[in-house]
């Protein structure tokens, strides 16, 4: 974890023992978010186009480089690593996908407004801004940024809101805003093992 308040916004991400130089302009890593879950484009497509965002351009993609640039795109630095699960957490139960909270294209003219509002930043206009630069704002928007209350809306537990009346508010919300989710095969696969 780095202390973006002194340290520099990395510029590599490290892939089989070595460095490799990433864009870093947060324009950049929206078209890699959207590249990820573009469903036109088969697995290969996908793996074939990481290159794009290495500088320069490597001759083949690894899989340490895929993983590196996921966590670049995750913003891995930014926070802890989490703890290492005790012998008695494991569990050999898949976890269940969830399905997002916040989509950049779909949320895109919420982000925009949130961020000229809350900081006086026009996303438009703005020369550069290092991915995580922009990963840090966002996640630090206030609850009442409409991109927060899209994002506490579709994560809210409906099961954990005793008053029937509130859920059901809560659901109608949800159902007005939710984002595109599919299970593949292995998703459901997961489900009915845990039933």
């Amino acid at each position: 974890m780095i202390n973006i308040l002194y340290e520099p916004f990395p510029d590599c991400i490290t892939a089989d023992g070595k460095e490799y130089r990433v864009l870093t302009d947060f324009r950049e890593w929206l078209g890699f978010a959207d590249m990820v879950t573009e469903k036109s484009l088969s697995e290969e497509e996908r793996v074939n186009l990481c290159g794009m965002w290495i500088d320069p351009e490597p001759e083949r993609i690894t899989a340490g480089m895929i993983a590196g640039l996921l966590g670049f795109l995750r913003g891995d630095g930014l926070e802890p690593a989490p703890p290492e699960p005790d012998d008695d957490e494991e569990t050999d139960e898949p976890e269940l996908p969830k399905p997002p909270v916040l989509d950049f294209g779909i949320d895109a003219k919420f982000i925009l407004g949130d961020f000229r509002r809350f900081y006086g930043i026009d996303l438009l206009s703005v020369k550069y801004m290092h991915w995580w630069e922009f990963l840090s704002l966002l996640r630090a928007l206030p609850d009442e940024s409409m991109t927060m209350r899209r994002v506490g809306y579709r994560s809210t537990d409906l099961n954990e809101i005793p008053d029937k009346r509130r859920r059901a508010q809560i659901a109608k919300i949800q159902r007005q805003i939710a984002l595109p989710f599919e299970l593949d095969d292995e998703m459901i696969g997961a489900m009915m093992w845990n039933t």
